[in-house]
């Protein structure tokens, strides 16, 4: 076996993993791990052994266990294993396959994400989402939400920033172009509190404010959107997708499509 390969095979053990997240919190010696895992003493001492020789953990000098920075880096990257792992039902029918590179490695900042498997559960985070924001709300989106209509309105009143970004052949119903015709969304776009792009492909549905990600979904296996997806309200996942609504705005156009144009 390669270095590679060793190191998922000492990871492969639930026992030594139990180790790393106990020693990880505080340096701890052999018995203490023992009687807290309710491991035997040899079994906690091949274990460990195995972990030092791997250099994941070290052993100081009042006896203690505890991780490298080699093995830190280590667990920190297995959070995006734990995240598949966890939602394997809906990424064996959602992909992403279509996500940039670097967000594709850093999925482990949505291991903190609930998933919400029902689509009107979602539509309602996203309602309220809108509802409770104070500074802005992003959305991207295949289609206009009319359920979103109302609160949107409400929240441009008040001062909201509001981003769409939705694909250039969208087509909206009459509904929806009755709905879009207040005379908020005008004035908000000229204060430039309400700005739209479009872009060619949406290959993600997300929906969030300063406070919350209401929904991050993915594609399926088709490369069409089910709204149903992942929500959080923890700082480094709204951030996480703050960054990555910014990815796609930063590429769109400004330019509205003819078909919009009335």
């Amino acid at each position: 076996m390669n270095d590679y390969s060793n190191l998922l095979f000492e990871l492969s053990s639930v026992d030594r993993l139990d180790i790393l997240v106990l020693i990880r919190k505080t340096p701890l010696k052999l018995s203490h791990i023992s009687r807290t895992l309710n491991f035997t003493v040899q079994e906690t001492s091949r274990n460990l052994n195995r972990l030092l020789e791997s250099e994941l953990i070290a052993k100081n000098v009042d006896g203690t266990f505890s991780l490298t920075p080699y093995g830190e880096a280590t667990f920190e990257l297995l959070s995006g294993f734990r995240f598949l792992y966890k939602s394997r039902q809906y990424f064996s029918c959602h992909s992403i396959s279509q996500l940039p590179e670097f967000f594709k490695v850093s999925l482990g900042i949505l291991d903190d994400f609930e998933l919400v498997n029902d689509v009107m559960i979602v539509f309602h985070h996203i309602e309220n989402m809108i509802k409770n924001a104070r500074d802005f709300v992003w959305i991207m989106t295949d289609q206009v939400l009319t359920s979103t209509i109302s609160p949107l309105i409400n929240g441009l009143q008040r001062g909201l920033e509001f981003r769409l970004l939705m694909p250039n052949d969208y087509l909206p119903s009459d509904d929806v172009r009755a709905l879009v015709s207040n005379s908020v969304f005008e004035k908000a776009s000229r204060s430039g509190n309400l700005e739209t792009k479009f872009t060619d492909d949406i290959d993600v549905f997300l929906c969030l404010s300063e406070k919350e990600v209401a929904v991050l979904a993915f594609t399926d296996t088709k490369g069409n959107l089910d709204y149903r997806g992942f929500k959080t309200r923890k700082s480094q996942g709204i951030e996480w997708v703050k960054i990555l609504f910014s990815y796609y705005w930063n590429k769109a156009t400004s330019e509205i499509p003819r078909q919009l144009i009335q």
